[in-house]
């Protein structure tokens, strides 16, 4: 029997930069091993990538609304949908839409949880 762990807003918040600097990290590993012709760091690389932002579905799935709702901006609804398309549609994802993905989306996500984060410490 598994106990969950319950997790407030703030360490929800922080799951999600941890995730997106893991993910930035990958992505240098990624080009990396694209620059080295490495298939097998490349794989991993980009596996990295997909368990993050799983992970980063999963944290905001579990924000409350009153959160989210302090940044209408951004696309909460998608980045769960995402999550659970990697999830449970892992056979037919596609690399080239998850490179769309990172970057600027990341940053912009990443400042936001900044942004909020800010807003509830003291």
């Amino acid at each position: 029997m598994t106990v969950r762990a319950r997790r407030d807003v703030s360490q929800r918040l922080r799951d999600i930069l941890s995730a997106v600097d893991r993910i930035k990290s990958a992505e240098r590993q990624l080009s990396g091993a694209g620059q080295t012709s490495d298939e097998a760091a490349a794989e991993v690389a980009f596996d990295a990538v997909l368990y993050n932002l799983v992970v980063i579905g999963e944290a905001v799935n579990a924000l409350p609304a009153e959160i989210t709702a302090q940044e209408p901006d951004v696309p909460w609804r998608d980045i769960v949908d995402m999550r659970n398309f990697l999830s449970h549609e892992y056979f037919r994802v596609l690399a080239e839409v998850v490179r769309r993905t990172l970057d600027e989306p990341l940053e912009q996500l990443s400042a936001t949880c900044h942004r909020l984060l800010a807003s509830i410490l003291p």
